[in-house]
């Protein structure tokens, strides 16, 4: 098994856990490979094994069976940009705070990865959304995993956005800006926006509102398949346009189109690992408050 290592700057606290994760890879795969910035990192704080290669890039994944990420949630979906269109299964080790992607905790570190050489893993495959952007280069991954927004750039103004769906008409939303979520996203930004939880298998986009200004805006559900197109106004020149963690700046007037990628991200699971135990884990369900 060929295996890729993918971090962050992470807390002095993670130290140990970071590097039993770099020490027992290091016994399943000599030749594992680190990312550049990540090697950066780690060169503060321990020696990696010097047959370790290097990557900085999509290309130099060629032959890696696995991805695995020590960070939180923005790091997973950092990650996402080099293994995704690759179809390279991704496992999360969470050293950030909630984990709904990057869900293994570090107490397993050994569990889980006996679980990977045992075979005894699932994959979960997500659906990604496409972007194109008038006027914006959004470079070599023109993709989101959790959702595409538009923003306002100024806090005294809102944003106006059209939304079209299959080019017909849907609403003109006035807000702070406008979500548009796959499943998996309805977790992220989406949620803490009032949208609903959905289950990452379902093939539906979430368009959601971010505070709007006329309350019965509320977060819609629509099929997956298909194109959604936004177009953004107001007294603002220009807005901001973000996928995922990366954002762009996006003229006044320009159509955003969205549509399912063609292909999908692979997430990497233990054999107990569901969606619904997650959930229930990091949102504590079921537990009584009463102690």
């Amino acid at each position: 098994m060929h295996i890729a290592l993918f971090g962050k700057p992470f807390y002095e606290k993670h130290q140990d856990s970071v590097k039993r994760v770099i020490e027992r890879v290091a016994q399943i795969d000599p030749g594992a490979l680190l990312f550049d910035e990540f090697k950066t990192e780690l060169d503060k704080y321990m020696e990696t094994p010097t047959s370790f290669g290097r990557f900085s890039k999509s290309e130099d994944l060629e032959g890696v069976d696995l991805l695995i990420t020590l960070g939180g949630d923005g790091t997973f979906l950092e990650s996402v940009t080099f293994a995704a269109e690759r179809g390279i299964p991704i496992l999360g080790f969470n050293t950030g705070t909630l984990g709904f992607l990057s869900n293994v905790s570090t107490d397993r570190i050994n569990e889980a990865l006996d679980a990977v050489c045992a075979g005894k893993t699932w994959i979960d495959q997500r659906s990604i959304l496409h972007i194109e952007a008038e006027g914006v280069d959004l470079g070599d991954f023109p993709y989101a995993l959790n959702e595409a927004a538009i923003h306002k750039r100024k806090t005294a103004s809102m944003v106006v956005v059209d939304v079209y769906r299959e080019d017909r008409f849907v609403n003109k939303y006035w807000a702070d800006g406008l979500l548009v979520s796959t499943a998996t996203g309805s977790t992220a930004y989406s949620l803490s926006a009032g949208g609903p939880i959905i289950s990452p298998s379902s093939d539906v986009a979430l368009i959601t509102p971010i505070a709007p200004h006329n309350l019965t805006n509320r977060p819609l559900v629509v099929p997956l398949d298909g194109k959604i197109t936004l177009e953004a106004s107001g007294r603002d020149s220009s807005f901001l346009l973000s996928l995922d963690s990366r954002s762009y700046k996006l003229k006044l007037g320009a159509k955003v189109k969205i549509k399912p990628a063609p292909f999908k991200v692979k997430l990497l699971n233990l054999e107990e690992q569901y969606f619904f135990n997650t959930l229930r884990s990091k949102m504590h369900w079921g537990m009584d408050p009463r102690g």
